[in-house]
């Protein structure tokens, strides 16, 4: 547990968004970290948290969030690694459904950005890729949503009750 802006929290996951460019999924985003109790990185491109849009779609929260951008994908990977951390990417080219891996361990969700989704280069850098079946007409669900699914079905297998 610690204190971040006069709360204190458990953090529960760690989220990696790498280049994300619709200013109001980062407020979403950030939105999503702090009702997960989820520690949040940006990494690569991604728009600045404190863009007017962003801002207006975090509604405040981002005061309540432990937040970092990160330049380099590939170190920010490597020291989460190197902290005992399961890194799980996602991708709908994943090779396990996102209900099959265990999430009690310490975990970091990775997602790739909003069109193209996470490289090839960054995809061979996780432990596991995840996905989350769709019907075939569906190409891929909004960067959001898919984090909220996986962050919650992490919550559910690990029992926690956030407060």
């Amino acid at each position: 547990m610690e204190e971040q802006n006069g709360y204190i929290i458990n953090i529960m996951f760690e989220l990696v968004f790498d280049n994300i460019r619709k200013p109001t999924n980062i407020g979403s985003l950030i939105r999503l970290a702090c009702a997960s109790g989820s520690k949040l990185y940006f990494t690569g491109n991604s728009v600045d948290y404190k863009n007017r849009k962003a801002l207006l779609s975090a509604v405040g929260y981002e005061k309540h969030v432990d937040l970092s951008y990160a330049k380099d994908f590939k170190k920010l990977i490597e020291i989460l690694k190197a902290d005992g951390k399961q890194i799980i990417g996602t991708s709908p080219k994943g090779s396990k459904q996102y209900t099959e891996i265990d999430y009690t361990r310490p975990t970091v969700f990775v997602f790739g950005n909003e069109v193209n989704g996470l490289s090839k280069e960054k995809r061979l850098l996780m432990d596991e890729l995840a996905y989350i079946p769709m019907a075939p007409v569906v190409e891929s669900l909004n960067i959001v949503s898919s984090a909220a699914i996986i962050l919650y079905e992490g919550l559910r297998q690990r029992g926690n009750d956030i407060k």
